[in-house]
This record gives C-alpha cells, structure tokens and sequence, in this order.
C-alpha cells in the first residue's frame, strides 16, 4: 500500500511481514525480560501482566478461528463452482491428495533417517513422568476414511470439523455444477459470500503483529532460555528434517515440477512463512496464503481457492517428520530398538494419519502419544515432548503453510495453468 505525504511524494507503508518480523523478535526479547525478571514465579507478572498479553493472543486466534469455517466453506464451494467441469474438479483433486500423500511420506521418511543419524534420544537421563492425557487407539484406514464424511454437516460447521466441511463443501460443489444455469443466482451468491469472507480477512490482518507479539512474549517469559538444554538435540534434529524439507524438498519440486525459480518462490513465500512460524497454526497464515498464490505467485484463483484450504488440513509435512522423529526418540531413551519394518509402517501410519490432522496448535502433540502407545513405546518421553512442543511447532506449521502454496503451484503448471508472467513480474520490475 502506497500513501501520499503532505508534499505529494508517495510514503511506502511498511509491509505486514516486516511488522510480524519485528513483532516476533521484540516478543522474544520481553519474554525474556519478564522470565529474567521471575517469570510465572513473580506474582505481578504471573497476576496482571501475562494474562493482559495472553488476552490479546488469545484474542488473535479467535478472531482468526471464527472467519476460517466460513472461508474455507463458501471458498471451497466457490472454487469447484468456478472450475466449471466436474472432469477437471476431478483432475485437480486427484493430484492434490496425491500430492499431499506424496509428500507427506517423503517428509516422515526425512524425520526417521536423521533421527537415525543424530540419535537425539541417545545419553539422555530421563525420570519418570505421569500424564494425565486419555489414551485413545488409532482408527485403522477404514474408520479414517469415514471419518472424513460427516454424519452431520451442520455440527461438522460448528465444531470446526475441516476434513468434513471440505468434503460436504466439495458434495454442495458438485450438486450445483450437475443443476446447470438453473443455478446460477446461487452460484453469484455463493461467489459474492466468499469475497465477503476476505473483506472481513483484511479487518483482521491489521492486528497479526500484536497477536504475534502477544503470543511470543507469553512463551518465553513461562519457559525461558532454559526449556532448550535437555533436549537441544531432539530440537535441532526436528528443526533440520523440516528444514531440509523446505530448502531442499521444496525447492526441487518448485523447480522440476512447477519450472519456477525457488529463489523467487521464498521471496513470495515469506510472509505467509513467517505467520505460520509465530503463530503455530496454518489457519492465521491461510488468508494471506490466499492471496499471495493468486496475486504474486501466477495460480489461479480457482485452484488456489480448492488446494490451499484442502492443504490447511490434509497437508501436513513438517508434523509427519515431527511423527517419525519423537517416536525414534521414545525409542532411544529406552534402548528400544525399532526394526525397518517398523520404521516402514511408521511413516505409512504417519502420512495417513496427516491427512486427518486438524490444523490446529498442539494437534501433533496428541497424536504422536497416541502412536507412542500403539507402539508399545513408554511414555515417560512425553513430558519432555510437551516441554517444548511450542517451540518446534512453529517449524512444523511453517513447513506445512508453505507446502500447502508449492502444492498449488506445481499442481497449477501440471494443469498447464500456472502464470509465469505473474510470477516473475516483481523481477521483471526490479529489471526495468
């Protein structure tokens, strides 16, 4: 956004992700304070001033929470009305959740074989931790399979069900597609609702920064430097899988698949990056997501409108390496030995049980206890997992956010669609 001064000259506002930018490090730094100063241990800091930023956190993320159900419905809807063919809705899905499973495996494959290398649960001395969590078993592929249609659609809305929205939502698409012109003033309804829902994005984006601080400064004055010593290793080892998914992983896919400059791809990708990484949810960085693919990126607004939510959900690659990395860890702190077969299963249960994770904080978290004891593995590890799982969180929701944008844009150019000119117009400016 450009704005004029008083002597006519344009005054460049500064970008939103440069906000966040500055927002992230200057929460870091008064945490930080605040934990020096005493942290929770400090009555008027644990009484008066961390609830205050808590509030405005918390405020953040519902904001957010209450504008994703209706996006991703009226868009989801909107974009299998603006594909037009049902043949083409169906190419189009097909490759999405290929894809998705595709790299999912490849992501938890990554998350196993350096934990293999690092061994990040090897010379650990770990005591003995209760948790209070209820252990459930895991639905076999079957039961996961109907669990995604929903036998309630109107309680799928309410409760935030994505995977059940997204496949009702796809059913209403469908339905409306095979009325014909019959339908079309509820086709300019739905369109006119779904542009409605990025009006109320853009009131919301305003505030990111404070809730990005906000939520910072809350982690580090409850944990402190010190949450990162005893289990550094386990820390680094999640922070390099899904780093060398990002850097390497993505960027041969952008450049065989998509025929893109990665380089340009990062540039483009750095805000949404960015949000996903202070928040721990990709639902905060799907808007804007949602506007960088169209507008920066060269994907067209239909296929952008039907990956990027679908990927908010089903994609996540950055929690499939965390799956692998913490159940070798739990492994490791017990001289547990998991053969190969085990490991092959392990990212097979990993990659299925993705697709179904709800992009939310802490989701990952659940999970992988649940895999924990299905393999038979104990559970002491656990508390130390949950010590920090805020931390590593924000790697993993990054790399699964800027997934789910190289998705929509290798599936844009195998579908012959993806604009080139759009995506290399800011270097062809810069040139110019």
């Amino acid at each position: 956004m450009v704005e004029k001064t008083k002597n006519g000259a344009e005054k460049k506002e500064t970008p939103l992700y440069v906000k966040i930018f500055i927002a992230l490090f200057a929460g870091i730094a008064f945490g930080y304070v605040l934990n020096f100063m005493g942290g929770v241990e400090n009555e008027i800091i644990n009484g008066y001033v961390l609830p205050f930023f808590q509030f405005i956190g918390d405020l953040f993320i519902k904001l957010i929470k209450m504008i994703v159900v209706p996006l991703v419905f009226f868009c989801i809807i909107d974009a299998a009305l603006s594909l037009g063919d049902i043949k083409k809705l169906r190419s189009i899905g097909v490759k999405t959740i290929i894809w998705f499973l595709a790299t999912g495996g490849i992501s938890a494959t990554i998350g196993l074989i350096l934990a293999n290398i690092i061994k990040p649960g090897r010379g650990l001395q770990l005591g003995t931790a209760e948790t209070a969590m209820e252990v459930k078993e895991l639905p076999g592929i079957y039961q996961t399979l109907l669990d995604l249609i929903p036998s309630n659609p109107f309680q799928a809305l309410t409760s935030g069900e994505m995977m059940q929205i997204i496949v009702f939502s796809l059913f209403l698409g469908f339905a409306i597609i095979s009325i014909g012109k019959e339908a079309q003033q509820l086709c300019d309804i739905i369109s006119l609702c779904s542009r409605t829902m990025f009006k109320v994005i853009d009131m919301i984006l305003g505030i990111i920064p404070y809730g990005v601080f906000s939520l910072m400064t809350v982690a580090l004055a409850k944990y402190g430097v010190a949450i990162f010593g005893p289990v550094l290793k386990f820390i680094l080892t999640d922070y390099l899988a899904c780093i060398t998914m990002s850097i390497v992983g993505y960027s041969i896919f952008l450049s065989v698949i998509g025929k893109v400059n990665p380089m340009k791809f990062w540039r483009k990708a750095f805000e949404p990056w960015m949000i996903a990484f202070s928040t721990c949810t990709s639902s905060a960085a799907l808007p804007v997501s949602m506007e960088v693919a169209p507008k920066k990126m060269g994907v067209p607004r239909d296929i952008a409108s039907f990956v990027l939510p679908l990927g908010c959900t089903a994609q996540m690659n950055g929690t499939c390496a965390y799956f692998g990395i913490v159940v070798l860890f739990a492994a490791q702190l017990y001289g547990v030995e998991l053969s190969i077969q085990q490991q092959i299963m392990l990212v097979v249960q990993a990659t299925f049980l993705s697709v179904g994770c709800a992009a939310t904080p802490q989701i990952g978290l659940v999970i992988s206890l649940t895999l924990m004891t299905q393999m038979g593995l104990p559970l002491d590890a656990y508390a130390l997992v949950a010590g920090i799982y805020r931390i590593i969180d924000q790697i993993h929701t990054s790399t699964n956010s800027v997934g789910d944008l190289v998705a929509s844009v290798c599936i844009s150019q195998m579908e012959g669609e993806l604009d080139h000119e759009i995506f290399n117009q800011e270097e062809a400016k810069k040139a110019a």
